[in-house]
C-alpha cells in the first residue's frame, strides 16, 4: 500500500514531467508573450467584458440589443485574427488534451485511451505526443 507521501512525491514527479512536455512549454512561452502584449490584453479584456454584459442581461431577463451582439461578433473576429491570441488558443487546446490524457490514465483508462484523443481534429499533431 502506498503512503500519502509516496503519492505526493509521485505527483510532484508527474508535474515536473508535464512541465517539460512540448505542449506545456509552448503554452508557458505564449503566456509570457501575452503578459507583454498590451494590445492583446486589452482585446481580451474588452471581449470578456462584452460577454459578461450579455450574460448579465440574459440572467436578468433583459433583451440583448443588436448592437451588443454586433460588438461581441466584432470582438470575436478581432480575437480570432490576432496571431498571438490565436496561438494561445491552440496552445491551450494542446495542453488541455495532454491533461485529458493524463486524467484518463490516472482514472484507469491507461495508455490505450491516449491514441483516440490524439486523433481529435482539435489536437495539433506537432505537439501531440
Amino acid at each position: 500500500m502506498a503512503t500519502t507521501q509516496e503519492i505526493v512525491d509521485a505527483a510532484g514527479e508527474l508535474g515536473k514531467k508535464i512541465s517539460t512536455h512540448a505542449a506545456a512549454q509552448k503554452l508557458e512561452g505564449i503566456i509570457k508573450q501575452l503578459q507583454e502584449d498590451v494590445d492583446a490584453q486589452r482585446l481580451m479584456t474588452d471581449y470578456q467584458r462584452q460577454m459578461a454584459a450579455i450574460a448579465e442581461k440574459e440572467a436578468g431577463g433583459q433583451p440583448i440589443e443588436v448592437e451588443d451582439k454586433q460588438k461581441l461578433e466584432q470582438l470575436q473576429g478581432e480575437v480570432i485574427r490576432h496571431p498571438l491570441l490565436r496561438d494561445f488558443q491552440l496552445a491551450q487546446m494542446d495542453y488541455l488534451d495532454l491533461m485529458r490524457q493524463v486524467d484518463s490514465a490516472i482514472a484507469g483508462g491507461g495508455p490505450q485511451a491516449a491514441p483516440a484523443a490524439a486523433q481529435s481534429p482539435l489536437v495539433n499533431p506537432d505537439v501531440a505526443g
